[in-house]
């Protein structure tokens, strides 16, 4: 019989948030030339992020993603979750 001490349960270890991956859409300027807007992007799936992040805040924080995982794009404008 396993002592109650050595019982592991389930909170017992730590959790990480829930992660989300959302498909949005946007135009975007290069790095080189930021206020010429070049590209449309109908369609793009943003994987990684938290879930707990406010739907609020969430246009924000996947621009902000998006910025670092390409560090070619100078701006993006019309972003929306689709």
């Amino acid at each position: 019989m396993a002592r109650a001490d050595k019982i592991r349960h389930d909170n017992d270890f730590p959790r990480t948030p829930p992660i989300m991956d959302y498909r949005v859409s946007y135009e975007h300027s290069l790095a080189s030339a930021p206020d010429d807007y070049i590209a449309k992007v109908p369609s793009q799936v943003v994987e990684g992020v938290p879930a707990n992040i406010p739907r609020a805040l969430l246009p924000e924080y996947i621009t902000d993603l998006i910025l670092k995982r390409s560090v070619g794009i100078g701006k993006i404008r019309h972003l929306r979750i689709i």
